[in-house]
C-alpha cells in the first residue's frame, strides 16, 4: 500500500507537464473512507514539502538571473461518486454534503468548485457517464465539441 501511495504522489506532484485534474472517485454507499483522507492530505503535505525545497534551492544559488521556478499548488480535484444506482436519492444528497465537507476538512486550501459528478454504469443510460465523459474531453485542447460527442 505504502508503495502505491508513493507512486501516485510521484506521478501527480512531479511530473513533466502537470495534471488538469485529479479525479477522487468515492462508492456513493460507503463515503470517503479514512485511506481516501489520509492520501489526499499526504499528497498535499508533500506538495508543501517539495514547494519548500524548491524554495531553498532557488534562494541558494544566489543567482539574481536565475529563473525563479514558480510554486506548484495542488491540481483542482474533483469528486466522483460511483454506484450511485446503489443508494437513494436522499442518502445521496446527504453523501454528496459529507464528501464535499471530508474534502474541505482534509485541504489546507479551499477545494474546487468543481461539481460533484454521480455516475452509475448500471442504471439506464448509464446515468453521469456521459457527462463525465464530455467533461474529460473539455479538459483535452484541441477536441472540438463534435468531436466530443463522437468520443463519448
Amino acid at each position: 500500500m505504502e508503495a502505491w501511495k508513493s507512486l501516485m504522489q510521484d506521478y501527480i506532484l512531479n511530473r513533466g507537464k502537470p495534471l488538469k485534474r485529479i479525479l477522487l472517485l468515492i462508492d456513493a454507499r460507503h463515503g470517503m473512507k479514512t485511506a481516501d483522507i489520509e492520501f489526499m492530505e499526504s499528497l498535499q503535505q508533500a506538495l508543501l514539502h517539495n514547494n519548500k525545497k524548491q524554495q531553498q534551492a532557488t534562494s541558494a544559488q544566489k543567482n539574481p538571473t536565475a529563473k525563479k521556478q514558480q510554486k506548484r499548488e495542488l491540481t483542482p480535484i474533483q469528486i466522483v461518486l460511483t454506484k450511485c444506482d446503489l443508494v437513494s436519492q436522499a442518502d445521496l444528497a446527504r453523501r454528496v454534503t459529507q464528501v464535499r465537507q471530508q474534502l474541505s476538512d482534509s485541504l489546507i486550501r479551499q477545494p474546487s468548485a468543481l461539481p460533484v459528478m454521480l455516475v452509475s454504469a448500471q442504471m439506464e443510460g448509464q446515468r453521469g457517464v456521459l457527462e463525465l465523459q464530455k467533461e474529460l474531453a473539455s479538459l483535452v485542447p484541441g477536441i472540438s465539441s463534435g468531436a466530443k460527442d463522437a468520443a463519448a
